[in-house]
């Protein structure tokens, strides 16, 4: 067993497509398949279930192995890093995860001035809901992820607040009201993202959603289609302020009543464990947005 096949294992679970493996890793299609059979030799075990078009699924025993073998990538990855960095080298891969369509501005301007401060750091981006980016942080899928904050069982720093409006068509009967109560928009239909997190930014707003209303009626994963259904009257929705385009066509973002505040931090597994990269991307973040 080494890093190689451990490498392959993992890389062939997520991409689910021995081209696309061989590819990620620089290596022939052929040499990832005998890396595969190697291991599963060595480990008496089949890790993953596949036929001629790829991978299907993981096994029963490839789901208890592979978060072993993360932790130990990962590791890996830190062991090398550090050594680099006692002589002064800030260098490696950067696993950064982020919500979907949460704060994109936000990321995007972090992610830049990174990248061109630290040039030989590789940053991975991966994009999920709120729980996908806890499940990612916490199974050493990723080495650091942007979080609602405060976010349980790790190591947390909060890095900006956003705030949560209800956004409605133009001609809809809350848009005469200066600012809306929960119980108001306990009467709506809601088109809210195709994401586990959508229920939790209502209950933030105050939002009751075991009532029969509200409801949701439409879920969409892309962000202008949600606005668009929003301005045609299907529902209205609720996303932080930063989620928004800065020119609003057909749609008016009303404030809450109380108003509600969504903190965002930035999170890692362990910050004593997380490798030089996370480590420089907390601290230069945390800098970034405290700037006046």
């Amino acid at each position: 067993m080494n890093f190689s096949q451990l490498q392959c294992f993992v890389v062939l679970a997520d991409m689910g497509s021995f081209t696309e493996a061989a590819y990620a890793v620089n290596m022939t299609q052929s040499a990832v398949s005998h890396a595969l059979a190697a291991l599963e030799s060595d480990l008496g075990v089949t890790l993953l279930e596949r036929n001629r078009k790829g991978v299907v699924a993981l096994t029963n025993a490839g789901q208890r192995i592979m978060p072993h073998v993360r932790e130990l990538l990962a590791q890996a990855e830190s062991i090398e890093q550090e050594a680099k960095a006692t002589h002064g080298v800030a260098e490696g891969k950067l696993r950064v995860g982020s919500i979907l369509s949460l704060c994109p501005g936000l990321l995007a301007s972090v992610l830049t001035r990174f990248q061109q401060q630290y040039p030989e750091i590789d940053v991975v981006l991966f994009e999920g809901t709120m729980v996908e980016v806890h499940e990612w942080i916490s199974s050493s899928v990723i080495d650091v992820g942007f979080v609602v904050h405060p976010a349980k069982g790790m190591e947390n720093w909060p890095i900006a607040s956003d705030e949560l409006c209800a956004i409605v068509p133009h001609n809809h009967r809350l848009n005469a009201y200066a600012a809306v109560s929960p119980h108001e928009l306990n009467e709506e239909d809601f088109v809210m993202a195709k994401a586990s997190c959508s229920f939790q930014l209502m209950e933030m707003a105050g939002i009751d959603i075991s009532k029969a209303r509200p409801r949701m009626r439409y879920q969409a994963t892309d962000s202008a289609t949600i606005l668009a259904m929003v301005r045609e009257g299907l529902g209205i929705t609720v996303q932080p302020r930063m989620f928004l385009p800065k020119q609003l066509e057909g749609v008016v973002a009303l404030t809450l009543d109380p108003p509600q505040q969504l903190q965002i931090g930035l999170a890692v597994k362990s910050q004593e464990k997380a490798s030089p990269a996370a480590k420089l991307f907390v601290r230069q973040t945390i800098a970034w947005t405290q700037e006046p």
